[in-house]
């Protein structure tokens, strides 16, 4: 037995009504094993895996400690919905439960807890068994049968229509059609003391994705990690809510993802950690809906608080509607990554008075606790903190590590790059490409409306399509020249053929990590501070430590929110040498031939008519040997400079308006945002100006401050870049 021991002053937290404890993420420890497997999974994970059960369980012990009867469990149970984990996890609630006939516990699944693709066993190194909708309800029966549930929604007939249109729209399989979205949201009732008014009504609302209709690729037996919500979801909820009105309850919505941004100095937000129509405003006969986003709807309705997990990280946001209506989402940290929260909240009656309801909230770490690694020791750990920042790997150690895990994947020597790439392709833009004809089929088709085109140094640029067979035009001087897009398909074979060879697990390694290194290297102040010590600082969230954030910190926040502080450019810039370099080695080795020929590779290419093209295509021909001299003799054209390298291509790809439409496309349909710089900011949006205070205060209502706390009011919450 190891112990991990370190003297700190315990601030005791007792007399609560209600404990939150979120994303726990357990692995039950059979599934656990010294396989090479799940040491790389070790390597690149970021939350404390093997400790995982540990936590839990000491969570469980705080809630004791805390004196709270009802427990909120806002999701993401296990670590990747494992069937023997959540039936571990249920175990421990089971028994938490059956301490106290009082005692009750709401629970609503993550993203990771239901039709999880990634579960796996790493003792035996194969997939584990998952679990469907039935059997998550199946093993928390003693949660989901219990008699504060008032409705479940599946058993609205707004469910049943709802469900009925899914099943039709995607002719679905007999073993889905039993669920839809929002499957397991429900409406619970406390009544303190036993009095039939004034109780408290809790809406659990599932908004995570694991099934057809809200599935990216509408598929079923699939989850994905952003939240949504339905209006059919929303106009049951406000039947709820309308009801408890009656009642005289106060009512609290709970669900997995943040229903709007809980970051700080930010209007928009990286949406995997909120549901997808956070900024939609919903369409509907009802004034109650029309025109509002869901959180606008909850606002309005009169529910103040919305209690969060998912992102890992305890944040407040409050939230103004259009006619003064305020509302708080509370986000709660999980209990396996820094600094190990839960949250406690006390609810006092005060419906005699003109104050309504009191609510008191505020956060306990977990402060010891005691585990068994994968090896079967067991190890005691009296200062939890300490644990948590010397076992989460840096920021450096998982890139590191990340890189060669993947550069080294058996795959790696049998990878066919167009299958990848074309894959990857599919998965972000959902257009069905195929693997041979796409240009005809996809490329063409959408850019011809932005066709023609005039440049100066090559002429004007026109589409045409003969046949379904795309070609560009190029017209100068009464000649013209012929691209055709089969022919431009081919070519970029050969060179993805070529490149195959070139980018060997040997050659990736080292290139990225020399980019890298010079990356993080990069001074940011006159103190000695690098970029990487920026990175690293917001990476292992040491956002709340005792210590003041330091001013490097601040300084570089400050720069990255500045408009005209173009990161980009000046990463490229610093690390110019090693990305040239990188450039120059394979565009160099790639070799514009076909069967061996150079003149063959360019006279399928590329057709010409009359003699001033025909001489320039000569020359053409002349001086391209390579895909380095071929970007040369176009530089002009692409860069605007005499000759070409790889941080002035990096750049015009960064800055291109096609890119940048792309980007915004791309990141709208899975992020939800409309900006590459907000993108990055909220990686790092846990920072923030006013984090004074750390973590646990006994004596801090979180509700009126908090360290991480934001607030918006609706136009606010609608801008975009």
């Amino acid at each position: 037995m190891k112990e991990i021991n370190k003297d700190r002053e315990k601030n005791i937290i007792e007399n609560f009504d209600i404990s939150i404890i979120s994303d726990p993420h357990v692995l039950a420890s059979e599934l656990m094993g010294p396989s090479e497997s799940f040491i790389k999974e070790l390597k690149v994970e970021r939350k404390l895996v093997v400790e995982s059960e540990g936590l839990f369980r000491r969570a469980l012990e705080i809630v004791d400690r805390a004196g709270s009867n009802y427990l909120i469990l806002p999701g993401d149970l296990v670590k990747e919905g494992e069937y023997k984990s959540h039936k571990l996890v249920a175990g421990y609630l089971r028994h938490w439960k059956d301490k106290d006939p009082r005692r009750k516990i709401f629970l609503t699944p993550g993203n990771h807890d239901i039709n999880c693709h990634r579960a796996y066993d790493f003792s035996k190194d194969q997939k584990t068994k998952n679990v469907s909708p039935r059997e998550f309800e199946e093993i928390y029966d003693f949660i989901y049968e219990d008699d504060s549930i008032l409705e479940f929604y599946r058993d609205s007939q707004i469910f049943k229509n709802y469900l009925d249109f899914v099943n039709k729209k995607y002719n679905r399989d007999v073993e889905y059609s039993y669920y839809a979205h929002g499957y397991f949201s429900y409406v619970a009732r406390i009544k303190k003391d036993y009095i039939d008014d004034n109780g408290l009504s809790l809406i659990m609302l599932d908004t995570s994705i694991y099934s057809a209709d809200r599935e990216e690729k509408n598929r079923d037996g699939r989850e994905n990690i952003p939240g949504s919500i339905t209006k059919e979801e929303i106009k049951w909820m406000l039947e709820k809510i309308e009801e408890a009105k009656k009642r005289k309850d106060m009512v609290i919505v709970v669900a997995h993802h943040a229903l709007l941004p809980n970051f700080r100095n930010q209007e928009l937000a990286f949406s995997p950690f909120i549901i997808k129509e956070w900024r939609d405003k919903f369409k509907d006969e009802d004034p109650r809906i029309d025109c509002k986003t869901p959180i606008e709807i909850l606002a309005d309705s009169g529910v103040k608080f919305v209690f969060t997990g998912h992102l890992h990280e305890n944040g407040t946001a409050k939230y103004t509607s259009e006619i003064g209506n305020t509302i708080y989402d509370i986000q709660t940290g999980s209990t396996i990554t820094y600094p190990l929260p839960s949250r406690h909240i006390k609810i006092n009656n005060k419906t005699s008075t003109d104050h309504g309801f009191e609510v008191f909230v505020t956060t306990e770490l977990i402060d010891d606790f005691s585990f068994t690694d994968y090896n079967g020791e067991e190890e005691i750990v009296k200062d939890a903190i300490l644990h948590t920042m010397t076992n989460q790997l840096s920021l450096k150690e998982v890139i590191h590590n990340y890189i060669r895990i993947q550069a080294n994947n058996p795959l790696f020597d049998k990878i066919d790059f167009k299958k990848v790439l074309i894959d990857n392709l599919r998965a972000k833009t959902g257009l069905d490409i195929p693997y041979t004809g796409y240009m005809n089929k996809i490329v063409f088709p959408n850019i011809a409306d932005r066709f023609p085109i005039y440049s100066k140094y090559v002429g004007r640029i026109v589409i045409s399509n003969l046949n379904y067979e795309y070609e560009f035009r190029i017209k100068a001087l009464m000649n013209t020249l012929f691209i055709k897009a089969s022919n431009i398909e081919e070519a970029i074979d050969i060179i993805i053929g070529q490149a195959e060879k070139i980018l060997t697990p040997h050659f990736v390694i080292t290139a990225m990590d020399k980019v890298s290194s010079k990356i993080f290297s990069m001074p940011i102040d006159d103190e000695g501070h690098t970029f990487y010590d920026f990175c690293n600082y917001i990476y292992q969230y040491r956002s709340t430590s005792d210590e003041d954030r330091p001013s490097y910190v601040t300084k570089m926040i400050d720069n990255i929110n500045d408009p005209d502080y173009d990161i980009i450019n000046i990463v490229l810039d610093y690390a110019a040498d090693e990305i040239n370099e990188v450039f120059d080695t394979v565009t160099g080795a790639i070799i514009l031939k076909r069967n061996g020929s150079k003149k063959e590779f360019f006279e399928r290419l590329i057709q010409t008519k009359g003699f001033p093209v025909n001489f320039a295509y000569k020359y053409l021909i002349r001086r391209v040997d390579s895909l380095r001299d071929l970007l040369d003799f176009f530089s002009r054209f692409i860069t605007k400079k005499s000759s070409i390298t790889g941080v002035d291509l990096a750049k015009t790809i960064a800055h291109s308006r096609a890119v940048r439409r792309a980007k915004m496309n791309i990141s709208d349909k899975f992020f939800g945002q409309k900006s590459l710089r907000v993108f990055i900011l909220a990686l790092i949006g846990e920072m923030n100006e006013e984090m004074t205070t750390i973590y646990q205060n006994a004596d801090l209502n979180e509700i009126d401050h908090y360290f991480n706390y934001i607030e918006y009011d609706d136009t606010k919450i609608i801008t975009e870049e």
